[in-house]
């Protein structure tokens, strides 16, 4: 009963024995930020409302309503909740089912600021 709104194309998945899925629905106040992490398969983001921006050693990734990210396995990121409004947003990481799907990473390499 739903509509097609948008779709994404994974990176290729770590070689894994077998693989999880977790799916995640975020709501964030403005200006509220993830902690450093990376996780042990692929993810894709898609932002429902408001604003964010995700970085990583890379680069920033400013994202706004509708827009679709995927990451590959292993990127370090943090994720700012950008804009005036809250930033509400589906996630899904397909990882190894053998690791955990999320790593806090604790002595942070630098990241590209969003600004």
């Amino acid at each position: 009963g739903g509509i097609h709104v948008n779709q994404a194309l994974l990176s290729p998945l770590p070689p894994a024995p077998r693989y999880s899925m977790l799916v995640i629905s975020s709501y964030i106040p403005a200006g509220l930020t993830s902690r450093v992490h990376l996780h042990s398969g692929v993810e894709a983001f898609y932002v429902v409302d408001g604003q964010q921006c995700l970085e990583t050693p890379a680069r920033a990734y400013p994202m706004k309503k509708g827009d679709v990210l995927v990451l590959p396995t292993g990127v370090t990121m943090q994720m700012i909740a950008t804009g005036s409004t809250p930033r509400r947003a589906f996630a899904v990481v397909v990882y190894d089912a053998t690791k955990p799907p999320t790593t806090p990473v604790e002595n942070e390499v630098p990241l590209v600021a969003c600004s």
